[in-house]
């Protein structure tokens, strides 16, 4: 388990992607720990989720002169690097300037800069899975994935990120700069827009009884303030072991990679059901509509042709395949790891979770009708 010693300072803290659901999470996490830390936010889009007291840029990481230049304005102790795009939309140019060029660009600023001491990374537990066979009690030692065992191009990205990221780690020496990566199960909370946010969507339209599949798949989900927990616990102790000698592999944080997930596994459909509830949109079990997977199957393969068709490929289609075989697979992951090294426990229940964020939707959307009228 990480020490218990005196808690080191983040401070001054640079937060890539600050203005998403995890980043916004992130950044309003570490001021609830540190109230008088200085944080620089860097985002495409700085007109959302802002917290007071905290500097936004709006800059795109892809640009590595904009970059650096607010990196040597924020001289950060601590880099969050939590940028990435949306993975459901198919957009392999952008995910590749974003997440491999954007996250050697930030690695260069950080080197050019010299002041920064810890550097954690937003990975994807999905490097470890192929998006087709069950993953179970997935722990670090499985090997990443490589094409062609990996078709996905966001993961492929996301995997020579973790790569360059971990390979930046003490590259110079005992003084420089110590990186770790965390892989969280699929986070849900207030403000999101990819995981809650779609599954609320489509609780309000009516379709909350439809469960693909005979619904007994086990999956990890994970309450964002959790994973924000996590995410300094692996700072802090990057912080107190710079400048030291490497502890042994079984308590080292540095050059590390960890699953994080909120120690509970709920079956899938189960959880969407929950979402619906806690909104406000319960549904009995007796009323769910069971459609086999291969109705779901090709009921996505003609929504992709089609779309395809009508658009020439330029469109994103309502329904793929990959994500309806997604709601039908286990997929729960090991984390004994960050359990172990890090000290980590989730703060919240699956369960608190949901009700602090149905809370939330419920109070953003009164907000939303209000100002309609």
């Amino acid at each position: 388990m990480a020490e218990n010693n005196a808690i080191p300072s983040v401070s001054p803290v640079l937060v890539t992607g600050g203005c998403g659901f995890i980043g916004y999470h992130m950044v309003k996490g570490i001021l609830e720990a540190e109230p008088d830390c200085s944080i620089h936010v860097v985002d495409i889009n700085t007109d959302r989720n802002r917290i007071p007291n905290v500097q936004y840029h709006r800059v795109d990481i892809t640009q590595p002169k904009e970059l650096q230049a607010v990196v040597n304005e924020a001289k950060p102790k601590t880099i969050f690097h939590i940028a990435c795009p949306d993975s459901m939309i198919i957009q392999p140019s952008v995910f590749k300037s974003v997440n491999v060029d954007g996250a050697r660009n930030l690695l260069s600023a950080a080197k050019a800069v010299g002041t920064v001491q810890a550097f954690v990374n937003t990975s994807t537990s999905s490097v470890i899975h192929d998006n087709v066979s069950d993953l179970i009690d997935a722990s670090e030692d499985l090997p990443v994935l490589q094409y062609p065992a990996q078709k996905r191009v966001y993961t492929l990205t996301k995997a020579v990120a973790e790569g360059d990221i971990l390979a930046a780690n003490r590259a110079n020496g005992d003084r420089s700069m110590l990186t770790t990566n965390l892989r969280p199960a699929t986070a849900f909370g207030e403000r999101d827009t990819i995981c809650m946010g779609k599954i609320v969507a489509t609780a309000r339209s009516g379709r909350t009884g439809i469960q693909m599949g005979p619904g007994n798949n086990l999956y990890d989900f994970l309450y964002v303030t959790n994973l924000i927990d996590a995410q300094l616990l692996a700072a802090r102790a990057l912080l107190r072991a710079y400048g030291k000698q490497p502890p042994p592999l079984e308590s080292r944080v540095d050059g590390q990679s960890f699953n994080i997930t909120n120690d509970e596994r709920v079956l899938f459909w189960e959880f969407h059901r929950a979402v619906a509830a806690s909104v406000g949109i319960p549904i009995r079990k007796e009323d769910v509509k069971v459609v086999p997977l291969w109705v779901g199957l090709l009921i996505a393969f003609i929504s992709e042709w089609s779309t395809w068709i009508r658009t020439f490929g330029t469109k994103q289609p309502p329904i793929t395949r990959e994500a309806v075989r997604l709601t039908v697979l286990n997929r729960t992951l090991n984390g004994e790891k960050a359990k172990r090294v890090l000290g980590y426990k989730p703060r919240y229940t699956i369960q608190q979770g949901l009700e602090i964020s149905g809370k939330w939707f419920i109070e953003h959307d009164k907000q939303n009708a209000k100002k309609a009228v």
